[in-house]
């Protein structure tokens, strides 16, 4: 099956690398994540046509027919055009996320005063950048998000560890405040899981990292093109755009919990 969006082309790489299983049935893909049952994006299906509003009840039975036992619902789509309303009229969370490339290095960006950029390496470093990832989740489901990031954390490390991929991280003294991974994938890098605390937004943090990892990626001569994903209309977008990233693709994500799905964890 066909899919040329970068961002979903790679996001299927990166899971095969750690472990994931994709399984071509003709007119979709079955992803499946056995290490992490809880990651919503690792356990889909990806269709590589737009939304449509007729084929709400197709897929959700063959998502519901894969992955039986799961607490969740997630469809992705490869083409972005389509009537997403339709299914957000049922309930779904509809998202459009925006592929961005560039074949430079990044634009130029600074740390703030304080900040001190470096690889994460250690068990601590690791367990510090789990809890930055579940930082913004409500108190009352920290404890099974944090269960999801340490088996991510656990993943991300290991692709670190095969030299393909590296986790930056921006520490003020020794707390973890920021970071992001970047894995090489033949000609293409890709960006991966950018997040700041809260307390630490809006200070060039994210920048710097973006520059720093981009930096490291096309020290490979076989790597041509960096890629990173951002939902649309998001605050993220900009960024990237300032920093060289332009726009060569979109897909759609449609996911749902709740109701008769005990709630989860993404």
């Amino acid at each position: 099956m066909r899919i040329d969006s970068p961002g979903l082309t790679t996001d299927l790489d990166l899971l095969c690398l750690q472990g994931s299983t994709v399984t071509d049935l003709g007119d979709h893909l079955v992803v499946r994540t056995e290490a992490n049952p809880t990651f919503w994006w690792g356990n889909f299906i990806l269709v590589p046509t737009a939304p449509r509003s007729d084929e709400v009840e197709r897929w959700t039975a063959r998502f519901e027919a894969e992955f039986p036992d799961a607490r969740h619902r997630a469809i992705g789509f490869a083409q972005p055009d389509g009537d997403s309303g339709a299914w957000a009229a049922q309930g779904w969370d509809v998202e459009v996320d925006v592929d961005l490339a560039t074949t430079s290095v990044p634009a130029a960006a600074v740390a703030p005063d304080g900040i001190r950029l470096r690889a994460l390496t250690s068990g601590d470093d690791w367990e510090q950048s789990a809890r930055v990832g579940g930082s913004d989740t409500p108190q009352d489901r920290r404890d099974g998000r944090l269960v999801f990031e340490r088996r991510r954390a656990v993943a991300q490390r290991g692709l670190v560890e095969s030299g393909r991929a590296r986790w930056v991280g921006a520490f003020e003294g020794d707390q973890l405040v920021a970071n992001l991974g970047i894995v090489r994938l033949g000609d293409l890098a890709r960006y991966q899981d950018v997040v700041t605390l809260e307390s630490h937004r809006r200070r060039g943090i994210a920048g710097a990292l973006v520059r720093a990892a981009g930096e490291w990626a096309l020290e490979d001569p076989a790597v041509g093109r960096l890629v990173i994903v951002a939902e649309d209309g998001g605050p993220a977008i900009g960024l990237y755009q300032r920093a060289g990233f332009v726009e060569v693709a979109r897909h759609v994500g449609v996911s749902r919990t709740g109701g008769q799905w005990p709630d989860t964890t993404q």
